[in-house]
């Protein structure tokens, strides 16, 4: 049977609208007001990612967030919902992550 690939990138902007918007609805801390200037996986712990974000007008340096690749996942499904992109219910779903962006890939 023959199998489907699809890889939806995203920008550095729509993934923190798309953070954002799932700790709205999840009424859980949001992440600074900002920009993501890199996000990253921990070098030990492959579930766990960093968002890297920086606001020059309120504070100097870089802030670090901490999200599980889960968590990344569903914000960039909801953000894809909201586009009116579909996203098949039983297909995998994983996050590959780019030096400028990230990419939700759909395998089905």
């Amino acid at each position: 049977m023959p199998s489907e690939d699809r890889r939806i990138m995203f920008t550095f902007d729509e993934a923190y609208k798309a953070i954002y918007s799932l700790c709205t609805q999840k009424s859980i801390k949001k992440p600074p007001a900002g920009f993501i200037t890199k996000i990253e996986k921990d070098e030990k712990d492959d579930t766990v990612i960093y968002v890297y974000l920086k606001n020059e007008t309120e504070w100097e340096g870089v802030r670090k967030a901490e999200y599980s690749r889960d968590f990344i996942a569903a914000s960039l499904m909801l953000f894809c919902r909201g586009s009116g992109i579909p996203i098949p219910r039983m297909a995998r779903k994983s996050v590959v992550l780019g030096k400028e962006n990230i990419i939700l890939r759909v395998e089905i």
